[in-house]
């Protein structure tokens, strides 16, 4: 495996606070793993992390985006992701996921970047991802203590191939961090994206509880962004409520705009729900 100089810092770091491997080794299982971590010939796990984080004095933010890099692209990799997806470019994302999963190297941004695009994938066909894939993102979100834009990224991608009332705890959370102000990395225009999401996504589940409950909660924090949010809002609370003269005011809205990729999503999101409906 080729060495990732990005995890070479975390040797120079371990000098600097004059810890061997061998100290270091004892604290996160071996001299072994430390050598294999420091040379980039693995990945640590989040549990490893956070060890090496305490032994270094880092903290978990400063291990992504000094040591892995894992948030200076992500919001234009999203974006893109986001076009790929209205395009339907199935050939393009499974050519860029393959690439990624063939690297010599796989650290954090790699993990973040494949599995946004196996969701972008997922999200195409509204597929569901396996019980082991969804135990093994659950088990990455069980772990977050303080939303970074990656993290957040990752979820709002993911949901959609996730059961959505497993992943209530972890909105539930954001929106705390949101509501108190006390962290930087969750904007109101995130929220709003990430609401809109989880409820398209509840509503094509057919988790009526779900759904009610993001209802309630955009109602009660009163989370307006644009009248792209709106329009958004009334197409999904429309059809959840199948109110056909309201879905038929969105799509007049989109004509207005001319906006044909709008309606092409509607059109997908319309056409997963009824099938759910017959299923």
């Amino acid at each position: 495996m080729q060495k990732d100089s990005n995890f070479n810092l975390i040797r120079e770091r371990r000098k600097l606070k004059n810890i061997s491997q061998s100290e270091l080794g004892r604290i996160i299982g071996s001299q072994a793993m430390v050598s294999r971590i420091e040379s980039g010939q693995i990945l640590p796990n989040l549990q490893t992390i956070h060890l090496i984080c305490k032994a270094l004095d880092l903290t978990i933010e400063e291990y992504f985006y000094m040591y892995s890099k894992v948030g200076t692209d992500i919001t234009d990799f999203r974006n893109d992701l986001n076009e790929k997806y209205t395009s339907t470019d199935m050939t393009t994302l499974k050519q860029r996921y393959l690439k990624i999963k063939e690297s010599s190297t796989l650290t954090p941004k790699n993990k973040h970047h494949l599995l946004m695009i196996q969701a972008t994938i997922y999200h195409v066909t509204f597929k569901m991802a396996t019980e082991a894939d969804q135990a093994s993102l659950l088990n990455y979100f069980d772990k977050i203590m303080r939303w970074q834009l990656y993290d957040i990224y990752l979820l709002e991608c993911t949901l959609n191939m996730l059961h959505t009332e497993k992943i209530k705890p972890y909105i539930s959370d954001i929106l705390t961090q949101y509501m108190a102000q006390e962290n930087k990395s969750i904007s109101h225009e995130i929220v709003a994206t990430l609401m809109l999401k989880y409820l398209e996504s509840s509503i094509v589940q057919k988790k009526d509880v779900i759904t009610e409950w993001i209802l309630s909660k955009l109602s009660h924090l009163k989370i307006r962004e644009n009248s792209n949010f709106d329009l958004w809002l009334l197409f999904l609370t429309a059809l959840y409520k199948q109110d056909t003269d309201k879905i038929d005011r969105a799509y007049v809205v989109t004509d207005y705009l001319n906006d044909p990729c709008l309606k092409k999503k509607f059109n997908r999101i319309q056409s997963a729900y009824t099938k759910n409906l017959i299923n």
